[in-house]
């Protein structure tokens, strides 16, 4: 058993407004849907008393999966970590501060700087900047190996930073969002919601389709103008409900899937749901209690479900195509569905690959870490992606 299942952080903001954090996902799940029906005490004995580590049946591999190369980060990365890439780089962070740049195709350090504080978000990446938030609410913005500016922002921040049209965009757990000159670091704009007294200590959603800046505020996606921060749409996936915040928080979560104008997302613990982000008009939305965000290719968006069911809909008008239950006990990452397949990682540290048709599994493998994973798989092209584990690699699988 794990030495620790579960951190509930409650801090105490400057207006009397609480800030809660869910964190280390890969040793716990199904917290808020325990806690709606029992109280927090006896839900978390409940979990102290039943956790186990998964069985793993014998498989004959129906497709190949490899590793094509590993490289080791230099320290654990604790943090719900997102994987950028661009111009054949990869960028990532451990949580000690130390943030490289990696060649793609054979994850060779291209650059490499240890920065001051703890990362608590990141990487964001465009190919030259790369920009990673701190838990003294420092956003940190590196070029070649060298910090070109940093902001303190009066607020922390669990959502990897947005390196995109020669911007820096944040996502702020007081529900805000700033933008910055990636080249200067001034300010340009700050969009300001209220919401609700909680929020996940998890990567939110905050992404960029076309001109617009797609950014999750509780329940809600809106579109900014990325030029202004002018709001020019919202769409509510979920309504929150219930007697108390952690009844009623229902944070969009990511990684959020684009398919053309189709942008799906998951309401933590409440929906998943597609809207056209060329209007703001929200297409669909159905009940899904998972934490973890979702993949799309095509017509198939996956979600993964807090106790291991794997669920596949249409993107167009959230049908059901097909459940799988046999990962249900396990932990997952978010999934990510390709050419090949969809791979997800497990808790207790193997790589999946999955059929499209029904969800079985056609291969999988050992990572080396018991620890799970840091990041949900990303992918590079239609045969590689790559995953950061909490021990602090990162890992480029091929499939042909």
């Amino acid at each position: 058993m794990k030495s620790t299942l579960l951190k509930c952080l409650v801090n105490q903001k400057p207006a009397a407004q609480l800030n809660f954090a869910l964190t280390d996902w890969s040793e716990f799940w199904g917290l808020s849907r325990l806690c709606r029906a029992f109280s927090l005490s006896l839900c978390v004995g409940l979990l102290l008393s039943s956790c186990s580590t998964p069985k793993v049946a014998p498989l004959v591999p129906k497709q190949d999966l490899r590793a094509v190369w590993s490289t080791d980060l230099g320290g654990e990365v604790n943090y719900p970590a997102s994987v950028a890439l661009a111009n054949g780089r990869i960028a990532t962070a451990t949580s000690s501060g130390t943030v490289s740049v990696l060649n793609l195709s054979n994850g060779a350090v291209i650059w490499k700087i240890k920065i001051k504080g703890v990362v608590t978000a990141g990487v964001g990446f465009d190919g030259e900047r790369a920009a990673v938030m701190t838990e003294n609410n420092d956003l940190v913005v590196i070029q070649e190996g060298k910090i070109i500016w940093q902001q303190n922002l009066g607020a922390q921040s669990y959502t990897a930073p947005l390196v995109a049209g020669l911007r820096v965009f944040a996502l702020l757990a007081d529900r805000s969002v700033v933008a910055f000159d990636g080249q200067s670091g001034l300010k340009l704009w700050t969009q300001q919601k209220t919401g609700d007294a909680l929020v996940l200590k998890q990567d939110g959603v905050l992404a960029a389709y076309n001109n617009t800046l797609l950014a999750g505020f509780g329940s809600k996606l809106a579109g900014l103008d990325s030029l202004t921060g002018k709001i020019l749409w919202e769409a509510a996936l979920a309504n929150p409900r219930g007697i108390n915040d952690l009844e009623r928080l229902v944070d969009l979560v990511g990684p959020m899937a684009r398919v053309r104008d189709t942008v799906c997302a998951r309401a933590f613990q409440a929906q998943v749901g597609c809207i056209d982000a060329s209007t703001g008009k929200l297409i669909w939305t159905r009940p899904s209690f998972g934490e973890e965000g979702i993949s799309a290719l095509e017509n198939q968006l996956v979600t993964i479900e807090s106790n291991g069911q794997i669920m596949s809909w249409r993107v167009n008008n959230g049908e059901r195509l097909w459940d799988r239950a046999a990962f249900k006990g396990h932990h997952l990452t978010a999934p990510l569905v390709s050419d090949k397949g969809i791979f997800i990682g497990d808790a207790v540290g193997w790589v999946y690959l999955l059929s499209k048709d029904d969800g079985s599994v056609i291969n999988r493998m050992p990572i080396g870490s018991t620890r799970g994973f840091a990041s949900p798989p990303t992918p590079v092209d239609s045969q590689h992606m790559v995953i950061v584990t909490k021990n602090g690699s990162v890992t480029q699988y091929f499939t042909p």
